[in-house]
């Protein structure tokens, strides 16, 4: 990316091995990078609304869950939580952090791991979730140049893209060297067996064999040497590490030559879209020039307002429930579950007592918009989630007349409520503190039909009104966003969490 004249703000790499390597070969180009902070090693340690500002993100999660050196355990994968589950870290970047694009790799195993669900799950919650297009090709290696195979799944996506879109993957090309110029002799293949991690030291002629080469009437194995010439890295790129690290670093590494020709057309790609629209409108109210409007589209999948995280969890306190009781209602696994432990919970004497917000930003948002918000949502989540009242407006109508604690009346908090929605479109997110000023002036609808609807904040009340009657809680994964089980704290009390989020 370098090369293309990206600059790097932000790396993590748990391995400390790979981090020497990293960070002998980067550190005199990128001082910064690592001067001031910004060489994380755990990924799972980082609250990413606090990395900086970026276009791209590029990330590759833990190839073993899927692969056949694996034990194909995808998403439920949980050993020291270091690997399936990653992905999830980058769909929280992607969320705090919006890019404009990412480019994501991974072996090719992953798309019919699990019966195509877990590519699946991939897909629908960067598309549907995050509002990425998701662009994806099984790259080759030697589509790009380089001596050997090493199939591997490239996803690139583009935030708010066109579904016309015309990215295209780059053509392939001609070898650039074969293996006898890796070796530099006559070697009895053209090109090379994909590197691995393990399985080092088979015969030449067992089928696993992936090291072992006829070279000159020979039987040499391969070293760093022949396989960082394989990978594309250039001469001047040092393993300060012993070779059995450097030979795990490269069988773990991508093709750089397949990377950087991916790399220069989403790039390309990136510099022909434009990430508002604006209009300019004049009629017998309204004379605006260049107004800048965001977009909420019905085809395909309903819009979201609010995405699901660990930013928009709600957490409740457990009253006159007995510890021992915990288990019972988190063994509920039924199709239901969030419903039938609530209920579980009141059957057995508990009570729901509002507690706070998980992250400070969005309490803080919520409290901007209204003092009261953050009770009047967490009253309003306990409705959704036991009674599966969705709709916005008749939640808030039967939270008004089956448990109002808010000493005021239902115009009122419906006011409130409205007020939350304009914020939520129009303004702040989630895992950032707002400033109270909104990012747009205003929205366009497009339905079902293709028809297309506009509103403008100067019309306020026209917008408040149809996001009151459009706007539905919905239930997001309980795993993903960690809520829906009763936790036992160290100071012995029992909460339970819910989530909040919103689409229209």
């Amino acid at each position: 990316m370098e090369s293309l004249g990206g600059q790097c703000v932000f790396a993590s790499e748990i391995d400390p091995f790979a981090r020497k390597t990293y960070e002998h070969n980067f550190k005199a180009s990128n001082a910064n990078l690592f001067n001031g902070g910004m060489f994380n090693d755990d990924i799972r340690k980082i609250n990413p609304i606090d990395l900086p500002d970026f276009d791209v993100l590029c990330a590759g999660f833990p190839c073993q869950p899927f692969s056949q050196a694996g034990h194909k355990r995808g998403f439920d994968d949980t050993h020291k939580s270091e690997r399936g589950n990653l992905f999830f870290n980058i769909v929280d970047i992607l969320e705090a952090k919006k890019p404009k694009a990412f480019f994501l790799e991974n072996v090719r195993g992953i798309i019919n791991h699990d019966n195509g669900k877990t590519f699946k799950v991939i897909r629908e919650i960067i598309e549907n979730e995050l509002g990425y297009s998701f662009h994806y090709k099984v790259v080759k290696a030697i589509d790009y140049g380089l001596p050997q195979l090493r199939p591997r799944i490239f996803m690139i996506g583009f935030k708010n893209e066109s579904i016309l879109s015309n990215f295209s993957f780059p053509p392939k090309i001609p070898l650039k060297f074969n293996m006898s110029d890796v070796w530099n002799g006559e070697c009895s293949r053209e090109v090379g067996f994909t590197l691995r991690v393990g399985g080092r030291g088979s015969n030449i002629n067992d089928r696993r064999n992936w090291d072992s080469y006829l070279v000159d009437g020979e039987v040499k194995k391969i070293m760093p040497e022949q396989a960082r010439k394989m990978q594309g890295f250039p001469e001047s790129f040092e393993f300060p590490v012993a070779n059995t690290q450097a030979m795990k670093q490269l069988g773990n590494s991508v093709a750089i030559d397949a990377v950087k020709a991916c790399a220069k057309v989403m790039i390309a790609h990136l510099k022909t879209l434009k990430p508002d629209i604006s209009l300019s409108i004049n009629n017998n109210q309204i004379s605006k020039e260049d107004e800048g409007f965001g977009i909420k589209s019905y085809l395909g999948s309903k819009p979201t307002l609010l995405n699901a995280s660990g930013n928009t969890n709600f957490i409740f306190e457990i009253l006159h429930l007995s510890p021992h009781a915990i288990d019972l209602v988190n063994s509920i696994n039924t199709r239901t579950k969030l419903k039938d432990r609530i209920e579980k919970i009141h059957s057995l004497g508990g009570d729901f007592k509002f507690s706070k917000i998980e992250t400070e930003s969005m309490e803080y948002n919520l409290s901007m918009v209204d003092s009261l918000i953050p009770k009047i949502i967490s009253t309003m989540l306990l409705e959704f989630y036991l009674n599966r009242t969705n709709a916005i407006s008749d939640n808030l109508e039967n939270v008004f007349n089956n448990i109002n604690t808010f000493d005021t009346d239902l115009i009122t908090l419906k006011v409130k409520v409205k007020r939350l929605l304009i914020a939520i479109l129009l303004g702040f997110f989630a895992g950032k503190k707002w400033d109270g000023g909104y990012v747009s002036n205003g929205v366009i609808v497009v339905k079902e039909t293709g028809e297309q609807v506009g509103f403008h904040i100067i019309d306020k009340k026209s917008l408040e009104n149809y996001l009151f009657e459009n706007i539905k809680f919905d239930t997001p994964s309980t795993s993903r966003h960690r809520f829906g089980n009763l936790i036992l704290e160290n100071d012995g009390k029992i909460y339970f969490k819910l989530n909040m989020q919103l689409r229209f």
